[in-house]
């Protein structure tokens, strides 16, 4: 990986496996590094890949099994479809586009949950993954509000003593 510029932090995010950067200077994060715009995994799997080897592996079980893996699947590239507009979100809590994209975020959480794992260890795993990843995509928003809130100009009312 590239060296960062100054104050910028590379972290892993667990759920997915792939480095995200943390820019202290202007407190955002970014999943593309800010130097090459490259996005960057470990050199061991990502958690799509992970969800791929799954399926694959469970090509020769009942398709109900397929079936509830591909609606993980579904669910969760759903979600990554609204992370650009988390990450590029400027506004507060009040906001309506705040709002659609948490209660967007819970519905597909509330999917995963009606998802039957029939008792399979790695659907149980990919499941969790996707709920997990889900949250952090949630967190990322109250992230973004915050910081949004946080850099708003301040009305003093009294002026500064001089």
């Amino acid at each position: 990986m590239e060296p960062l510029p100054e104050g910028w932090e590379a972290r892993l995010d667990p759920s997915t496996r792939r480095f995200y950067f943390v820019d202290h200077n202007t407190k955002t994060t970014h999943w593309k590094h800010p130097v090459t715009g490259q996005l960057y995994v470990p050199s061991k799997s990502s958690s799509s890949s992970d969800q791929d080897q799954v399926l694959s592996r469970q090509d020769g079980e009942p398709n109900e099994v397929n079936r509830y893996a591909q609606l993980v699947t579904n669910v969760i590239r759903k979600a990554r479809l609204l992370q650009p507009e988390i990450e590029n979100f400027h506004g507060t809590p009040a906001d309506k586009d705040y709002i659609r994209l948490m209660e967007t975020l819970e519905q597909y959480i509330l999917e995963l949950d009606g998802v039957d794992i029939q008792g399979l260890d790695e659907l149980r795993a990919m499941r969790r993954a996707s709920v997990v990843e889900i949250q952090q995509l949630m967190q990322m928003l109250e992230f973004r509000s915050e910081t949004s809130v946080d850099s708003a100009p301040v009305n003093n009312s009294n002026p500064p003593d001089s």
